[in-house]
């Protein structure tokens, strides 16, 4: 009775999280790391530091794949609070949504393309050994195009909550 529906994407979801919670732990363990090394035996790995940044980068766009995820994600929509409940409150939705999508779609095609820039002549050479600056690069496209995907499935169900008249 009123069971809610599986969500097909949960597995995703959870995969999600772990990798958002993975990277916060790894920072807040190396940057400890760093810092018994340093205070207790004078020696520091200089790796660290760039590394810790990187991860700094990773954890805020996992960050806003998860507040994307849910629909959480900061608005600038101070109009919306103001509107009526149905289809003006749905179109207002579409219309951000839409606009969100069209953003992150921009941002996913432009970092791509920095992306593969440096993949083809790297200048920018290794964060730390093993770990080229492209390959850190690579994350940029991919959450913006995770992102712009969950825009355009927003959009398209605030569209159809415009059609029926309900508010998103």
């Amino acid at each position: 009775m009123g069971e809610k529906p599986r969500d097909p994407f949960a597995f995703f979801a959870k995969i999600e999280d772990g990798i958002l919670v993975l990277i916060l732990v790894g920072m807040v363990f190396l940057a400890f790391l760093q810092i018994v090394l340093r205070n207790f035996f004078g020696i520091g790995l200089i790796w660290i530091e760039p590394l810790v940044r990187q991860m700094l980068l990773w954890v805020a766009l996992a960050g806003a794949m998860v507040a994307t995820r849910d629909h959480n994600h900061i608005t600038v929509d101070a109009v919306s609070r103001f509107l009526p409940r149905g289809r003006i409150k749905s179109a207002a939705g579409l219309l951000c949504d839409t606009f969100a999508a069209v953003v992150c779609g921009l941002l996913t095609y432009s970092t791509f393309l920095v992306f593969q820039r440096e993949f083809q002549d790297p200048l920018l050479g290794n964060i730390m050994p093993g770990l080229p600056h492209w390959a850190s690069l690579l994350t940029l496209p991919v959450a913006f195009g995770v992102m712009t995907l969950r825009f355009v499935r927003f959009s398209f169900l605030s569209l159809r909550n415009t059609l029926k008249g309900e508010t998103s």
